[in-house]
């Protein structure tokens, strides 16, 4: 999972999405919830390694510019957790906290792979 640390790796992160399925992780180090989404994240980007989706993450307090930025730029109301899945430069799947579970996002991701 390639980490995003400013808006312009944001903004590229964002149009990658035009070539390839883009998955982006906002992920809060603070947070038990976040913790467990985490590890399951962990399972999904070893499930999908070299299947032509692209994986980001946002440590929301860390780089809060960029989780707010995600928010304004994807049309998402931001939550931590929160795991979107984008294509075409636009959020096509979001869900958060106990909702990010590697079962749920292979069923996601498994039609775009």
């Amino acid at each position: 999972m390639n980490s995003i640390h400013s808006i312009e790796e944001l903004e590229a992160f964002i149009a990658g999405s035009h070539e390839q399925p883009a998955v982006l992780f906002k992920h809060s180090t603070r947070c038990p919830i976040s913790a467990q989404a985490a590890e399951e994240m962990k399972q999904v980007t070893a499930q999908f390694e070299g299947k032509n989706i692209a994986f980001g993450l946002v440590l929301v307090v860390e780089d809060r510019e960029v989780s707010l930025a995600a928010q304004d730029k994807l049309g998402v109301k931001h939550e931590s957790p929160q795991v979107m899945l984008l294509k075409d430069g636009s959020v096509i799947w979001h869900d958060s906290h106990h909702q990010i579970r590697c079962d749920r996002l292979e069923s996601i991701l498994s039609p775009v792979s």
